[in-house]
């Protein structure tokens, strides 16, 4: 038998250890017992007094010291004597004399009871401290339970669900089934999760009071951290279905992002993003963009430096919808935005225009960039051969 919990460290003749117990009950580690530090090359000691938990003397001195975290045995049996089993025999009794001692206060015990198990100290309660007694001696198991533990004893007071739901104040059926859930704040078109509504650090369900407007919220979910607000949930289109679906955040400023229902693009308040898919075989390809049709629509383009009015000192550079549009409306997309300005006043466009100027840039300059190589290629051509002819016309002359 060894003893190998936890590690150790030797300094000397103390050796220290660290997740050990050599006081345990039943761990028969006594003096002459042997230990063996697993170092490289291994170190041998005989154990001459238990100082404790975590403490040895050992004979020899460790030369050199062992490091803490080295792996050991203690060898249990290594030289076990008639007195050595006498020990080791009395021991192992005690021990389990203690425990039977534990479990007889357990058993007969009105109060809590604590014994050590493997040195752990464990707390139970006393048998006679459990519920069978008094006016509860007819609880003799869980199924055989007759009398309803009343509201303040933790339980129900009854023993049918109605009449149970009544002590606990949770109303009929369906307010428990969730077939409705009926809100007792102040304003009865919200319901409060955490806290009261509002509050600085909320979330609750909501219903705003104009949900006849197209592009509004018929009900939302929403959020609060002091003065800012989030918002999610679908805006209303015309009839009974919904345009899009956005979250929003609102306070000092607003910041949004909506999705669109009728073309997939996200609108925000930096400008819409349009979702486009490149693969060929999603993709009706009308016709290809001829270099003619390329170079006039290129010229048609009019570069603008321009700042969104929600970002005045914010500049960038591009082209607007309506020059697109111009050139070839079938370019572009409508979808109702939202713009608020530097004061927060929200001004909605119906027929907002949307158009991906990365994708239509790119798929016109094509063509004319061809052009123009193909054009400098024969010139670059027709430069060489004129080079060469008036070559030749030199040499013919002398």
């Amino acid at each position: 038998m060894i003893y190998t919990t936890g590690t150790i460290a030797i300094s000397g003749n103390t050796l220290t250890g660290t997740g050990t117990n050599f006081t345990a009950a039943g761990s028969l580690i006594r003096n002459g017992c042997t230990v063996i530090a697993l170092t490289s090359p291994a170190q041998v000691f005989q154990i001459t007094a238990i100082g404790g938990a975590t403490s040895l003397t050992v004979t020899p001195a460790a030369s050199p010291a062992i490091p803490a975290g080295t792996k050991y045995s203690i060898l249990l049996s290594d030289s076990l004597s008639v007195d050595g089993l006498a020990q080791d025999i009395a021991e192992t009794f005690t021990m389990y004399q203690r425990y039977m001692s534990g479990f007889a206060d357990v058993m007969n015990g009105t109060t809590d009871v604590t014994i050590t198990i493997n040195g752990v100290a464990v707390t139970v309660p006393g048998q006679k401290s459990l519920a069978k007694k008094g006016a509860n001696s007819d609880i003799t198991s869980l199924s055989g339970l007759t009398t309803a533990l009343s509201v303040g004893q933790g339980g129900t007071g009854a023993k049918k669900a109605a009449d149970a739901r009544t002590n606990l104040g949770l109303g009929s059926l369906n307010d428990v089934g969730f077939a409705k859930v009926a809100s007792t704040v102040v304003d009865s078109r919200g319901l409060s999760h955490v806290g009261a509504k509002p509050g600085v650090n909320d979330i609750y369900t909501f219903q705003p009071a104009d949900t006849s407007t197209v592009g509004n919220y018929p009900n939302e979910i929403r959020g609060q951290w002091f003065s800012d607000l989030w918002r999610i949930g679908g805006l209303r289109g015309g009839g009974q279905e919904l345009d899009s679906f956005s979250i929003r955040i609102t306070g000092a400023t607003t910041q949004y992002w909506t999705f669109n229902r009728s073309n997939s693009a996200i609108t925000t308040v930096a400008g819409t993003i349009t979702p486009v898919a490149s693969d060929e075989r999603v993709k009706n390809i009308i016709r290809l963009i001829s270099e003619e049709e390329a170079v006039e629509f290129i010229l048609g383009l009019r570069p603008i430096r321009y700042a969104f009015k929600w970002s005045p000192d914010q500049v960038r550079v591009g082209y607007s919808a309506q020059n697109v549009e111009a050139l070839d409306a079938e370019l572009i997309a409508t979808s109702s935005l939202t713009v608020n300005d530097e004061e927060g006043e929200s001004t909605t466009y119906e027929d907002g225009k949307i158009v991906d100027p990365g994708e239509i840039g790119a798929a016109y300059l094509v063509p004319v960039v061809q052009q123009l190589l193909r054009r400098v290629s024969e010139l670059e051509t027709r430069l060489t051969q004129m080079v060469s002819e008036d070559g030749r016309k030199g040499d013919g002359n002398n």
